[in-house]
């Protein structure tokens, strides 16, 4: 019972910020990044918390939208599966955490791999280039993962609420699909940076604002960018050798979330949705208000016997 009143709140993080992303526009990561500084995370719990969230998210995200059929998989097709999946269970023998983000990974390459054939050929960027392109976003989010410990908590909820406002602010300012497009990668980039300082990932808004001419990058940037968070992820353990559990349960009450009541769907033709920018700003001015206090996640009690391994 004391396990399941700990949980509890990570799982209402998860599946309150899917509902009201879904009615409402605002980017579901910024809800949880908020509900979770409100629940008392300091900076590097948030961050981390976040980056498993997000790749959890897009891999529930992209089933909700596409069949996946194991035997059409790209890597590990039909029984062939039962290999990295024995690979994660001998891996969370020995680190739960190592076995976490091997399964997130596999599944996120079958993923990657149905999205990066499904492209046109023609506009289609070449392998060696994509990983260029991945290795780049690596580079930014590890700066930002490495450089969020040095971040003061008790201001932390206060950058992370400039930061939404300035995503806000770009949405409405890139209205105009032919502008910006000779510094949208940038933008790109810089945004990949901030994911790795707040763990927020901003990839459905300028999804829904693509330039009329997108870049390589803008239309590989759900694979760049959640590449790059798991790498962010694995180099924040051996950074501070933490991991949160109850990320888990957010990524699951949010996974309930989508299942029952669907995204929200920005229009990729007009201007970005004032309604949402709207509420947007109104959710930061109100989490701004409240002045969370950076005490800490509340504990899991589950152990698993590796004392360098922070449930």
């Amino acid at each position: 019972m004391d396990m399941l009143w700990a949980i509890l709140p990570f799982f209402n993080a998860g599946l309150v910020a899917a509902v009201f992303a879904r009615f409402t526009g605002v980017n579901m990561s910024m809800c949880t990044l908020m509900t979770l500084l409100y629940m008392g995370a300091k900076p590097v719990e948030a961050v981390v918390a976040m980056l498993l969230f997000n790749v959890f998210t897009y891999f529930t995200i992209y089933s909700q939208q596409h069949l996946m059929k194991l035997k059409e998989f790209y890597f590990f097709p039909g029984f062939k599966l039962a290999i990295p999946i024995l690979v994660m269970i001998a891996l969370t023998a020995l680190n739960a955490f190592f076995g976490i983000v091997f399964f997130v990974a596999v599944f996120l390459l079958e993923i990657f791999a149905k999205v990066y054939f499904a492209m046109d050929k023609k506009v289609r960027p070449a392998r060696q280039q994509l990983v260029t392109l991945c290795a780049i976003g690596s580079v930014c989010v590890v700066a930002g993962v490495a450089l969020v410990q040095f971040l003061p908590a008790e201001y932390y909820y206060i950058f992370a609420g400039i930061m939404i406002l300035a995503y806000a602010f770009l949405m409405w300012r890139s209205g105009n699909r032919n502008q910006l497009t000779d510094i949208w990668d940038k933008l790109l980039y810089g945004s990949a940076f901030v994911t790795g300082l707040t763990g927020i990932d901003a990839s459905d808004w300028f999804a829904a604002m693509r330039r009329n001419t997108p870049s390589a990058l803008s239309r590989c940037y759900p694979i760049v960018l959640n590449t790059a968070m798991v790498i962010g992820l694995i180099v924040s353990y051996f950074l501070y050798q933490y991991f949160s559990l109850g990320s888990l349960f957010t990524s699951i009450g949010a996974a309930i979330g989508i299942r029952l009541f669907g995204l929200y769907e920005h229009s990729t033709r007009s201007h970005f949705s004032y309604l949402a920018l709207g509420l947007t700003v109104l959710t930061v001015l109100i989490f701004m208000l409240v002045q969370p206090v950076p005490s800490g996640f509340p504990e899991v009690p589950l152990g698993v016997g590796d004392d360098a391994f922070t449930w």
